[in-house]
């Protein structure tokens, strides 16, 4: 099938994936394209417990520079099925103590991750 239209179709289509730091899982997140270009994805982080460990220090981060990104953690994107993703672009975490939304960006992707779902 032709490229424009898998980009028409998975421009709506969500990923369900689990983010990770190191081997910690600290939620998930049901990813949309926000960007076929930059190959990112953005979503919304829903935690478990395991992000109690981490969240006052990625707040602290967002707090200094907007963004807590693998600089700071080793985040590690997962599909359900478990094939990781390599973002070259990075994986960054929005979690600011002052509003109750947590974002999950990516960016530098391979999108054939969306169209092979099909």
């Amino acid at each position: 099938m032709e490229w424009r239209f898998y980009i028409k179709n998975y421009r709506n289509n969500h990923m369900k994936c689990y983010l990770y730091i190191d081997n910690d899982k600290i939620g998930k997140v049901e990813f949309k394209v926000i960007d076929e270009s930059m190959g990112a994805i953005s979503g919304d982080l829903i935690t478990n417990e395991n992000y109690r460990k981490y969240k006052l220090t990625v707040q602290q981060h967002f707090q200094l520079k907007g963004i807590s990104n693998v600089e700071d953690f080793n985040f590690r994107i997962t599909l359900e099925n478990g094939t990781e993703l390599n973002p070259a672009g990075g994986i960054g975490v929005i979690d600011s103590a002052e509003f109750n939304e947590l974002k999950i960006e990516s960016a530098g992707l391979d999108l054939s991750i969306f169209r092979s779902r099909k």
